[in-house]
C-alpha cells in the first residue's frame, strides 16, 4: 500500500512538465485560422435559429396550444445536428489526414518524432473537440425544447450522449480510411461511399431518437433490459472505435515496426470477451441464436484479416527480429502475433477453429433453438474453408510467379480469384443463353457466394467436400514455404552467429 501511494506521488511530482498532445494543438490552431470550421459552425447556428424561429412563429398563429411542440422541435434539431455532425466533421477530419498522407506533402506524419499512436490519438481528440463544439452550440436549443413540453431533459442528454458516441466512431472510421495506403481516386470512391453510408446512419439515429423520446428515458431507467441494451450498444461502439484506432496507428507505423502485434492482440481480446458475453447470454436465455451475434462478426473479421495477412512480407526487419523470444512456447505465440503471413494464417486458423467448435458445442448443448440448424454450421465451415483456399492459392501464385511484385498483390489476387470464380460461370451461361435465376441458385462448386444463394440446402455438403479438397491441395502447395518460415523464425543472435560462420542466413518469415 505504501509503495502504491509512493508511486502515485512520484507520478504527480512532475505535473508541471505535462503537455497537451502536440497534434491537438496543431490541428486546433489550423482549424481556428481557417474559415472551414468557423463558417460551418456559424451556418449551423443560423439554421438552428431560423428553425426555432419558424416553429415559434407558426405556433403563435395557432389557436390551440400544441402540447407536443417541444418534441417536434427536438426532432428537427436532432436531424440538423446529426446531419451537420455525421456529414461535415468526419469528412473534414478524413480529408485533413488524407492530405498529410500524400508523399508530396512533408507534413507531420513524415517529419515528426511522435509515435504513431500519439499522432492518431491527437487526430481523434481534435475531431472529438469539434464534435463537442457543435454539440455545445446546439445544447441551448435542445434544452429550450423542454420548456415547450413534449420532451424531458434526461431524454435530451441521453440522446445527445448517444449521438456523440456515434459521431466519434464515424470520425475514427474516417481517420482509418484516410490512413489506408491508396491513391486519390480510390479514396474519392470511399468518400462517396461514406456519404451514402451517412444517410443510413442519420436515418437510424433519428429513428432511434424518436422511439426513445416517445417512451422517455426516465420511464425506461427502472428496466434492467434498458441498461443492458444501452451498455451493450455503447460497448460495441467503443470497441469498434478502439479497433479502428489500433488499425490506424498500425497503418502509419514505419515498415520496420511490428505492425501486426497491436491489431492481433486487440482482436484476440475482443474475440474472447465477445465469446464469453455471448455464452453468458445463451446460458441465461437458453437461446442459441444469441451466439450468432458473436459468430457472424468473427467470421467476417477473419476473412478480412486473411486478405491483410497474405499481403504481409515474409522478411522481418532487424528491429522485429530482435524481439523474437528464445523460449519455445513464447516463440510460438510470438510467431502467431508478429509480422509475416505464416504466423497470421496460424492465428486466423486457430480463432476460426475455436469459433466453429464452440458453435457446434452450443448446438448440441441447446437443441431447443431451431434457428441454428445443421445448415448454419455447414455454411460457416464452408465459407471459412473457401476463404482459406482462396488465400493460400493466391499466396502460392504470388510467390511462384510474381515474387518480384509487392506482397500486397496477394490480397488482390485472392479477391480477383473469388470474384472471377463467381462471375465467369455466369458470363459463360449468358453467352450460351442459359443464364437465369435458377442457374444462379444452382450448384456452383468453388463459388463462395453460391453457398448463400443455393436453392437446395442439401447440396451444401458438396460445397463442404469441394472446399476442403481445394484447401488440402493449397496446404500441400504451401507446406514447404510454411515450414521454412517456421524454421527461420528465431532470435536475431542465432542468425548473426550463423552468418559469422560463413553461412548465408535464410529469408526470415
Amino acid at each position: 500500500m505504501i509503495a502504491a501511494i509512493s508511486q502515485i506521488k512520484n507520478h504527480f511530482t512532475h505535473w508541471r512538465e505535462w503537455e497537451l498532445n502536440p497534434v491537438v494543438i496543431k490541428e486546433l490552431r489550423q482549424g481556428v485560422r481557417s474559415w472551414t470550421v468557423t463558417g460551418m459552425l456559424l451556418l449551423f447556428l443560423v439554421v438552428l435559429f431560423i428553425t426555432s424561429l419558424g416553429f415559434l412563429i407558426t405556433e403563435s398563429f395557432d389557436v390551440n396550444a400544441n402540447m407536443g411542440l417541444g418534441g417536434t422541435m427536438f426532432t428537427s434539431f436532432m436531424v440538423i445536428l446529426a446531419g451537420a455532425s455525421v456529414f461535415f466533421i468526419p469528412l473534414y477530419t478524413g480529408v485533413r489526414v488524407a492530405a498529410e498522407r500524400q508523399d508530396n506533402n512533408p507534413d507531420l506524419l513524415y517529419v515528426t518524432t511522435l509515435s504513431p499512436t500519439r499522432i492518431i490519438h491527437g487526430k481523434f481528440l481534435c475531431s472529438a473537440y469539434i464534435v463537442l463544439l457543435f454539440f455545445s452550440a446546439c445544447m441551448p436549443f435542445m434544452a429550450f425544447t423542454n420548456l415547450l413540453r413534449g420532451v424531458d431533459l434526461p431524454t435530451v442528454f441521453f440522446i445527445l450522449a448517444f449521438l456523440f458516441l456515434v459521431v466519434c466512431t464515424a470520425n475514427m472510421f474516417a481517420i482509418f480510411l484516410a490512413c489506408l495506403p491508396m491513391s486519390r481516386p480510390f479514396k474519392f470512391l470511399f468518400i462517396i461511399g461514406g456519404i451514402f453510408l451517412s444517410f443510413g446512419v442519420i436515418a437510424s439515429m433519428v429513428s432511434a431518437s424518436y422511439e426513445i423520446m416517445r417512451s422517455g428515458v426516465g420511464a425506461m431507467m427502472a428496466d434492467s433490459n434498458f441498461w443492458i441494451g444501452t451498455l451493450t450498444v455503447a460497448g460495441i461502439l467503443i470497441a469498434v472505435t478502439g479497433l479502428l484506432f489500433v488499425l490506424s496507428a498500425a497503418l502509419i507505423s514505419p515498415p520496420s515496426a511490428n505492425r501486426a502485434l497491436p491489431p492481433r492482440i486487440y482482436l484476440t481480446v475482443f474475440w474472447l470477451l465477445g465469446g464469453i458475453l455471448s455464452l453468458r447470454w445463451v446460458s441465461q436465455t437458453l437461446d442459441a441464436t444469441r451466439l450468432m451475434f458473436w459468430v457472424y462478426p468473427t467470421i467476417v473479421a477473419m476473412v478480412l484479416a486473411l486478405l491483410v495477412t497474405i499481403s504481409n512480407a515474409d522478411q522481418l526487419s532487424l528491429r522485429v527480429r530482435r524481439t523474437v523470444p528464445r523460449a519455445g512456447v513464447k516463440r510460438f505465440f510470438a510467431f502467431c502475433f508478429f509480422n509475416g503471413a505464416a504466423g497470421g494464417l496460424v492465428w486466423i486458423a486457430g480463432i476460426s477453429l475455436v469459433t466453429c467448435a464452440l458453435t457446434r458445442w452450443v448446438m448440441m448443448k441447446f437443441p431447443v433453438s431451431g434457428v441454428m440448424s445443421e445448415d448454419t454450421q455447414q455454411v460457416l465451415i464452408t465459407v471459412s474453408a473457401y476463404a482459406f483456399a482462396y488465400a493460400l492459392t493466391a499466396l502460392f501464385i504470388h510467390r511462384k510467379f510474381l515474387a518480384s511484385r509487392p506482397p500486397k498483390l496477394a490480397g488482390l489476387l485472392a479477391i480477383l480469384l473469388a470474384g472471377g470464380w463467381a462471375i465467369v460461370p455466369s458470363i459463360f451461361l449468358f453467352f450460351v443463353n442459359q443464364l437465369s435465376w435458377k442457374s444462379v441458385e444452382g450448384l456452383q462448386l468453388g463459388n463462395i457466394f453460391n453457398v448463400f444463394f443455393s436453392r437446395d440446402t442439401s447440396q451444401l455438403i458438396y460445397h463442404v467436400y469441394f472446399a476442403f479438397g481445394w484447401l488440402l491441395v493449397a496446404v500441400v502447395l504451401n507446406a514447404k514455404w510454411f515450414w521454412q518460415q517456421v524454421k527461420n523464425f528465431r532470435p536475431v543472435e542465432k542468425v548473426e552467429n550463423t552468418t559469422a560462420n560463413g553461412e548465408v542466413p535464410p529469408v526470415i518469415a
